[in-house]
């Protein structure tokens, strides 16, 4: 009988390695543990009441660095409306004047805080209130002779539009949300 040959398995041709030592560097790293990091939130400010927008509104009178949120903005500014407008109906003349005067920077400097509450340069509201309330200055008596006799010069009716513009822009920005 012819003999048959058994091929040798591919496992018992292949040598086997001696296990390597096991060093430092081939060690497997610890595991490291981080601690979590507390993440600092926003704080969420909540609603202002209209006492406290009132009170906010005579006490931030010259603050024009911080913010006012939404509600702080609309109480005080509603605020401002009803008095120049009760004294402006009801009592006119100079004391009419006067209240609007006084009032003038608190709502400025409320107007400014929420501009940089809700994220948007500043200088967007200051050059057109600077601008409504100069011009007049700037033109003089001839300005208001005109506007007592009806005469209405494409001047008067583009800084009218203007004024209107800059009143939408500033209800839109007013009702914007806090930008974090």
């Amino acid at each position: 009988m012819p003999t048959v040959k058994k091929k040798a398995s591919a496992k018992s041709t292949v040598k086997k390695k001696a296990p390597a030592k096991v060093t430092r560097k081939t060690a497997t790293p610890r595991r490291v543990v981080r601690k979590p990091v507390a993440v600092q939130t926003p704080k969420k400010r909540s609603m202002v009441g209209p006492m406290t927008a009132f009170v906010n509104f005579w006490r931030k009178y010259f603050d024009f660095v911080g913010r006012s949120t939404r509600s702080e903005f609309w109480f005080g500014f509603l605020f401002a409306f009803i008095v120049n407008f009760c004294f402006a109906k009801f009592i006119g003349g100079t004391t009419s004047l006067i209240v609007s005067a006084i009032l003038f920077i608190p709502v400025m400097s409320l107007s400014i805080r929420r501009f940089r509450d809700a994220g948007i340069s500043v200088w967007l509201y200051l050059i057109p209130v600077l601008c409504a309330y100069l011009i007049p200055i700037i033109r003089g008596s001839a300005w208001h002779t005109m506007m007592a006799f009806g005469y209405v010069s494409s001047g008067m009716a583009i800084y009218s539009l203007f004024f209107v513009i800059d009143t939408i822009f500033n209800i839109v920005v007013a009702c914007l949300p806090t930008k974090k």
